[in-house]
């Protein structure tokens, strides 16, 4: 079994078992709680079918092969059904909140509708129902061999009619159960009849009250909502209107922070040039103060070399000098020592001639 023919016999189990769980309530005795969850619980369901069918078809589509099952038109109006009755749900559950909004209670059923909706889903069940068993019939029509396609025609014929019969079935459950669900088609009397228009007449006279006290709370409801949309109206005009100042207001204070970012800009790029002249500047004048104080530095030492140079030659001289007086002292001394002996030595020659010649007269 393919998964394609899987998806069919699930589609048909799924559309026997929302038939099935519609038919056994019937939704005409049902409060409108009941009414509402009954019909969620359904709409749900047949969302679920109805996306299950148009993948199906989607997948037929793409065969591309002949006398293939075309369910769009069924498919077109599950969807239109399904959006309506999602809208009935939303209009049954807004009831309450009317109710809890105004106080005010508005506990009116209406059976003829909640019947009408229920046969309007077994209907779509039904059709649901009769697409996918086209579905199923072209597939199980394709697994057939071709040799035995000819010779099996009466047996397709046979199933086919088969199909209608049961089709012609469904619809005649479907008419029961709406002139059931419509009408109560019981075998009743003349008097009975006639009881129940009576009664029906009482009843829709009393609906056509509570309908007209609907109506009256309605209106005061809209006398309500058209005064609180007045105040809202004004309201939202003192918001655009503080909306529309705020914005002016933001638009001048964002143009001169604007302003005051392009002048702090501005001043920052001026400050920082200048700061990069002044670095140049003082870069240039300490280049010159260093070479100025290399160059003094130089001349200096050049000086303090020639100075000392000139002071060596000085003491040279000097020291020359000393050594030559130092020489002259030297020879005078030794010349007065060579005249001191030569004193010594004629003074004892002439102590010796006077001796010689006679005793030294004394005075």
């Amino acid at each position: 079994m393919s998964i394609l023919d899987e998806k069919v016999n699930k589609t048909i189990l799924d559309i026997e078992n929302l038939h099935a769980l519609v038919s056994k309530t019937k939704w005409n005795e049902l409060n409108r709680e009941g009414f509402v969850f009954e019909l969620e619980r359904a709409t749900k369901r047949l969302g679920e079918i109805y996306s299950e069918l148009r993948d199906m078809n989607k997948e037929m589509t793409l065969m591309l092969e002949k006398n293939t099952p075309n369910i769009s038109d069924v498919l077109s109006e599950m969807q239109r059904e399904i959006i309506i009755l999602e809208s009935n749900i939303k209009m049954e559950k807004s009831k309450k909140l009317r109710e809890e909004l105004v106080n005010e209670s508005e506990k009116v059923e209406v059976p003829e509708l909640y019947s009408s909706l229920q046969q309007k889903i077994m209907k779509l069940t039904l059709k649901a129902r009769y697409s996918a068993e086209k579905i199923k019939g072209f597939l199980t029509a394709k697994k057939v061999p071709f040799v035995q396609k000819g010779s099996t025609a009466r047996n397709l014929l046979e199933l086919l009619q088969k199909k209608e019969d049961e089709i012609n079935e469904l619809k005649t459950k479907h008419y029961e159960l709406k002139k059931e669900g419509f009408f109560k088609a019981d075998k009743k009397s003349i008097a009975e009849i006639e009881h129940d228009l009576f009664e029906g007449d009482k009843k829709l006279a009393i609906v056509l009250e509570d309908a007209k006290k609907a109506l009256k709370t309605h209106f005061a409801q809209l006398e309500y909502v058209e005064g609180s949309f007045t105040n809202l109206k004004r309201k939202v005009e003192t918001i655009e209107s503080t909306h529309e100042k705020f914005t002016t207001n933001a638009i001048g204070l964002i143009k001169e922070l604007k302003k005051d970012r392009d002048f702090a800009r501005t001043s920052a790029l001026e400050i920082e040039q200048d700061n990069m002249k002044n670095r140049g500047e003082l870069t240039s004048k300490m280049l010159m103060i260093e070479k100025e104080k290399n160059e003094l530095k130089d001349k200096a030492k050049a000086k303090y070399l020639q100075d000392m140079e000139k002071i060596k030659k000085e003491l040279t001289q000097k020291d020359n000098i000393i050594s030559n007086m130092v020489k002259l002292v030297e020879e005078q001394e030794r010349e007065i020592s060579n005249l001191k002996k030569k004193a010594s030595a004629k003074d004892r020659d002439e102590l010796i001639k006077s001796q010689q010649s006679g005793p030294i007269k004394i005075e």
